[in-house]
């Protein structure tokens, strides 16, 4: 799926709602008529869909969210081309940190997440899919994506 600017979403984002407050019937047929009549549009609402049906099927926002087990100490830790600098912040599903790049390429401050341990096994699905959901966003109020991976 292609990603949304702020224009884009503005455009596409009624028609969302419009679908997320159908019953899955009345959904199907108004997605079949929709097809007919602008299949872009209808692409990008169903790949939106299946997003939100997988957050539900998930019960990402009704299981409570792990204790965290308390800040690891990874101040100067590297993380592949990375440096952790320090903690920036921690929610339910990991941590956020400070960190720079210097592998001799370039030089940048970066902010590096890290799935909660706690989470591990059942919060690693939903973690690829935020990266792949922020990959493809492009506003100057949202943090670029600029690398991915496992460590």
């Amino acid at each position: 799926m292609a990603g949304f600017d702020s224009q884009r979403w503005q455009t596409i984002s009624a028609d969302l709602d419009r679908a997320l407050d159908m019953d899955d019937l009345s959904r199907a047929a108004w997605m079949a008529a929709l097809r007919d009549r602008d299949p872009a549009l209808a692409s990008e609402l169903q790949a939106l869909l299946d997003e939100h049906r997988a957050v539900i099927l998930e019960r990402f926002l009704e299981d409570p969210p792990p204790t965290p087990a308390g800040p690891p100490v990874l101040a100067g830790q590297p993380i592949g081309a990375y440096r952790l600098i320090e903690p920036i912040g921690e929610g339910g599903m990991g941590s956020v940190w400070l960190a720079e790049r210097r592998d001799g390429r370039f030089d940048r401050r970066v902010a590096v997440k890290f799935l909660s341990v706690a989470l591990a096994g059942r919060g690693e699905e939903r973690f690829r899919r935020e990266g792949a959901i922020l990959a493809r966003l492009s506003h100057r109020h949202i943090a670029q994506l600029l690398d991915a991976g496992v460590s």
